[in-house]
């Protein structure tokens, strides 16, 4: 996804009409001539159009089609006869918000509307750039398709896809409204100029899974530029923008940048929410720490080196595949530094160590060739070689983990220790290796607290035990097993007032007594004890049966798992839907664990960022 979004910045932005209700008090910050608050100003106009239509309706309504489509509720006709308003959308002038009705038009019947619905729909699903629509090509193209279409300007297309943008947020506001708890993850992206703020919710669906959806992308400027308040503020923003109130988030996932860590923290003291920092993230820095050592560090350079000079297309590489024959593949190079992508270089290198060096002897003895590059010594292959047999094992677990759509936070503890197991060191390691293993297994330790995931109940050990794969704690004592299953219940219980299961019909009345006109006033501390007793015995007669299922599977998935079951633990699967959403990765997990977590395409096709937000909103949120 991250590739997908396409972050840059205009050259000559657009001017807005926002302008007209805003004015800039010094290049970083505006001040709303409606109602004098003064706003941090990242380069776009997204932030206060989002101010307008959260705080200032009327202004909305009065704007009409020129302030990007910020009616409340949005409708999607199809068409309109009359060609002269093909290019226009009709604007409101009542000063009280109305539904818009933007016509799909390009003709005449409802066919040439379905065209100009799917113009759209290419552009949001391929992240176009809306002045494709103008282009002479495009154009003559829809001719041969259909020479009767007649194609609407790209500002009409600019603005059904507000439009589109502004449907889609309301559904995803109700799709919210609908769950009692739901995860957050907050990343930055690196663009051409700037970084972008991604901010996604994850929630279970009504068909038992968990759903992750974006909720923005709002430019950020660059680290220096901005603070943790500033962070703060846009995700606060955004949570009141959708009516997530405090209680309502399990966790917030985040990258590890300073001023993220320190707005999560502050986040954390208003909403009551856990912030957990991104598993891929983390797993980046722990391998990448055993990467510093000196003779280590040399041969990645070195091995740089060598990729580079044999890369596709120059005299050295067509000499290696001559040498290689059949056996021949690309030098993969480290383009990203991340660990996959040296690791891969090192791969591409050590299949091919003895095609390379014969290449490299040949090319010293040609006299047209310059600039020769110097072979790897044999230490250095060595090294080469051990970074592979270390990391391969790592590296076909997290291929495995960003295939999934969705990994939950509690498989965390499971898949780093099978990570843990794939690290012991052997008595027949080489020392390369050993230093290898035990520097990164160390840096794992101290950066995932493995031990105060055994030891104290943390949000990803209790998800673990609300998953039926997962609940008997099998990695820790007992002792730990009966303390985890005791916070599972304290948390469980306060969340009763959501999940207390109806009284059955047929059960028997309580026994009646009869009671003091001052008992009968102020209530009986006996009455409330006992109520609160029954409650607790009831979580408690849940988690023992719970505790007690039969072994299952790996393979089962746990929210149908709970959905077949929640009649029988009403208040287990209410828990259990708020902390099996947590994702334990900020960016979806094709991202988090490759090396293309934190970088996107520098290239974008859209100039204006203004309409980045509705792109990547309606790319990437298709189920709505």
């Amino acid at each position: 996804m991250l590739n997908s979004i396409q972050c840059i910045m205009a050259s000559s932005p657009k001017v807005s009409i926002v302008w007209k209700y805003f004015a800039k008090v010094n290049p970083k910050i505006t001040k709303c001539k409606v109602c004098q608050q003064e706003m941090r100003f990242y380069g776009s106009t997204t932030g206060m159009r989002h101010h307008l239509e959260r705080k200032h309706p009327y202004v909305v309504a009065m704007a009409g089609d020129t302030l990007s489509a910020s009616h409340a509720d949005v409708v999607l006709a199809y068409p309109v006869a009359d060609s002269e308003s093909s290019n226009t959308a009709p604007s409101t002038s009542s000063a009280v918000p109305l539904p818009r009705v933007l016509p799909l038009v390009g003709g005449g019947d409802q066919n040439m509307g379905a065209v100009t619905e799917a113009i759209l729909s290419c552009i949001t699903r391929d992240m176009l750039s809306l002045s494709i629509v103008d282009g002479v090509g495009f154009k003559e193209l829809l001719h041969v398709l259909k020479p009767t279409y007649q194609i609407p300007s790209m500002k009409y297309f600019e603005d059904l896809l507000r439009t589109k943008y502004m449907s889609g947020r309301t559904k995803l506001k109700t799709l919210i409204q609908d769950k009692e708890t739901v995860a957050l993850s907050c990343y930055t992206v690196v663009g051409a100029t700037s970084e972008a703020l991604v901010i996604m919710v994850h929630l279970v669906s009504s068909e038992h899974s968990v759903q992750s959806y974006i909720l923005s992308v709002s430019e950020i400027g660059e680290p220096d530029d901005r603070s943790a308040e500033d962070i703060l503020q846009l995700v606060l923003d955004n949570l009141s923008e959708y009516d997530i109130d405090e209680g309502m988030i399990s966790a917030v996932v985040h990258d590890d940048s300073k001023e993220m860590a320190e707005a999560m923290d502050l986040l954390k003291q208003a909403m009551n929410c856990d912030p957990m920092k991104c598993m891929g993230v983390l797993l980046n820095e722990c391998i990448s720490s055993a990467f510093v050592f000196p003779d280590i560090d040399g041969t990645i350079i070195a091995a740089r080196s060598i990729a580079s000079y044999f890369k596709p297309g120059t005299p050295a590489a067509a000499e290696l595949e001559k040498h290689a024959g059949q056996q021949y593949s690309i030098v993969q190079e480290d383009l990203t530094h991340h660990w996959t992508s040296i690791f891969e270089m090192c791969v591409s290198l050590a299949k091919q160590q003895q095609f390379i060096s014969a290449a490299i002897e040949v090319l010293k003895k040609d006299d047209e060739v310059k600039d020769v590059c110097l072979n790897l010594t044999d230490q250095q292959w060595e090294t080469i070689h051990a970074i592979v047999k270390v990391l391969m094992p790592l590296a076909r677990a997290v291929n495995v983990l960003a295939q999934e759509k969705f990994v939950s936070v509690s498989s965390l503890r499971a898949i780093l220790r099978s990570m843990e197991k794939k690290l012991e060191v052997e008595d027949d390691d080489p020392a390369s290796m050993r230093k290898l293993k035990e520097t990164i297994h160390a840096s794992m330790k101290e950066s995932f607290q493995l031990e105060a995931l055994l030891e104290k109940p943390t949000t990803s050990t209790i998800a673990a035990a609300l998953d039926p794969r997962h609940r008997t704690l099998k990695y820790h004592t007992p002792e730990q097993q009966r303390q985890m299953r005791n916070s599972l219940g304290h948390i469980v219980e306060s969340q009763r007032q959501q999940t207390e299961p109806e009284e059955m019909e047929d059960a028997a009345p309580p026994t009646k007594r009869r009671k003091s006109g001052m008992t009968d006033l102020l209530g009986s501390d006996s009455e409330d004890s006992d109520d609160e007793s029954k409650q607790h015995n009831r979580v408690e007669t849940e988690i023992q049966a719970y505790t007690h299922e039969k072994v299952m599977s790996k393979e089962i998935d746990p929210l149908e798992w709970w959905h077949q079951n929640e009649s029988r633990y009403p208040i287990l699967a209410s828990a259990a839907r708020g902390y099996l959403c947590i994702p334990c990765t900020a960016a979806l997990p094709r991202d988090a664990f490759t090396k293309n977590q934190s970088t996107i395409k520098s290239d974008s096709p859209e100039p204006n960022p203004d309409l980045v937000e509705c792109l990547v909103f309606l790319n990437h949120n298709k189920k709505l």
